[in-house]
Formats: structure tokens, C-alpha cells, sequence
């Protein structure tokens, strides 16, 4: 009678194994679920697929997470709000608000981007948004540009994420366009000491513009 109960135990144990591994698979296949690209309000959606892309080949790239996606599309004028901070724990919209190109990239729109030192040029491409620290512009996020021949130069350019009053949108009604900057990603005040404590080491920004030479290249896109 013993016998007969060990047989049925182990019977049922090996019916069972196939669920448990199929649990098991489906569990880690959730943690490298590839964020949907849901719509976010404002976002052109090819501009977000492209974005998230690139995030998810740079994390599996480093081997390293980032909570948060920050995108600046650069297809838009200075006087729309064309940076969007993307939580990707849930795609949701943290924020969106004005952001600044560099004075040698154009007026309003922009339409030239460099690489080089002392261009004051704006550069396309992933960023990681990595240590914080106090510069000119006050509280500054250095930027590590990951697109090797369209931003790899960032941080030799001293190109940072940082607040500046050329940033605050009241400036587009006045002058028709924002402040512009040496090439770095300017914010309003408000908008910025919100963020940082939360991007900082822990986001990947992407610079957008429909640059065909950059998007049929960049690495993290193909």
C-alpha cells in the first residue's frame, strides 16, 4: 500500500514539473519584457518606438537598468514643449516642457547638429544622464554620449543637462523662439530640480531629429 502511495506521489510530481518550469520561463521572460510603446501624449509614436529601441539595445548593451527614458525631439520648434520624461516602470509621462538647442543649430527650428568642440551645435543621438554636480548654470547632470561619431564628444564638450534662463518659455512670445544654448539640453528651473534627483545615474536621454544618415547608422538602432 506504501509502494502504491510513493508511485502516485511521484506520478503527480512529474505531471506537475512541466507547469512549474513553464511559471518559471514566463516569470523571466516578464523581466525582459520590452516596454509597449504606448502612446504618450505629444510624442509622435515613431519618435518613441525609435526611443525605446535604442533604450532597451543599450541597457542589454551595458547590462545595466535605467528607470527612466527622456526624449527631446528636435523635429519640433523651440516654442513647443518637445522634452518628455518617460517613466518605463509603467510608460508613464513624468513630465514635458521646453527645452533648448545650441545657438549654432538654428533659430527656432533646429537644423544642424556637430559633434565638435566649441561648435555650439546641438548632437543627435542616446545619452546616459550620469553624475550630478554643482557648475556655471548651479545643479548639472554631465551627459555620457553613447553614438559614436554624432556624440561621443559630450562630455570633452562639457555638454550637461542644466536649468537657464533663456529656458523659461515666456521668452517664445517675446522673441519668437526660446533662449538657445552652447549645445546642451537647457530646462526651465522648475522642471529640472524636479527631475534630477531622479534621472541622475538613472535615465538615458535621446536627442531626435529625422537625420536619415544618423537614424539608418546609429548602432542602437539597427
Amino acid at each position: 500500500m506504501r509502494t502504491i502511495k510513493k508511485l502516485c506521489i511521484i506520478t503527480a510530481i512529474i505531471a506537475f514539473l512541466p507547469f512549474v518550469a513553464h511559471k518559471a520561463l514566463s516569470a523571466d521572460d516578464d523581466k525582459n519584457t520590452v516596454p509597449k510603446a504606448t502612446n504618450i501624449s505629444g510624442l509622435n509614436p515613431e519618435v518613441y518606438a525609435y526611443a525605446l529601441k535604442g533604450f532597451n539595445s543599450i541597457q542589454d548593451s551595458l547590462h545595466k537598468n535605467f528607470r527612466y527614458l527622456a526624449v527631446v525631439d528636435f523635429s519640433k520648434p523651440s516654442t513647443e514643449r518637445r522634452f518628455y520624461l518617460i517613466d518605463l516602470t509603467d510608460t508613464s509621462l513624468v513630465c514635458t516642457d521646453y527645452v533648448c538647442h545650441g545657438k549654432h543649430s538654428g533659430e527656432n527650428y533646429t537644423t544642424s547638429f556637430s559633434n565638435e568642440a566649441e561648435s555650439n551645435k546641438s548632437s543627435l543621438g542616446f545619452y546616459m544622464l550620469s553624475e550630478s554636480y554643482m557648475g556655471q548654470h548651479g545643479l548639472s547632470i554631465r551627459m555620457d554620449g553613447l553614438d559614436k561619431g554624432f556624440n561621443d564628444n559630450a562630455r570633452k564638450r562639457a555638454i550637461v543637462m542644466h536649468t537657464a534662463d533663456y529656458a523659461d518659455g515666456k521668452l517664445c512670445k517675446e522673441q519668437g523662439r526660446l533662449g538657445r544654448s552652447l549645445g546642451c539640453p537647457a530646462l526651465p528651473a522648475g522642471t529640472f530640480n524636479t527631475i534630477a534627483p531622479q534621472v541622475t545615474n538613472n535615465a538615458l536621454i535621446f536627442h531626435y531629429y529625422p537625420d536619415t544618415n544618423y537614424l539608418n547608422t546609429s548602432v542602437w538602432l539597427h
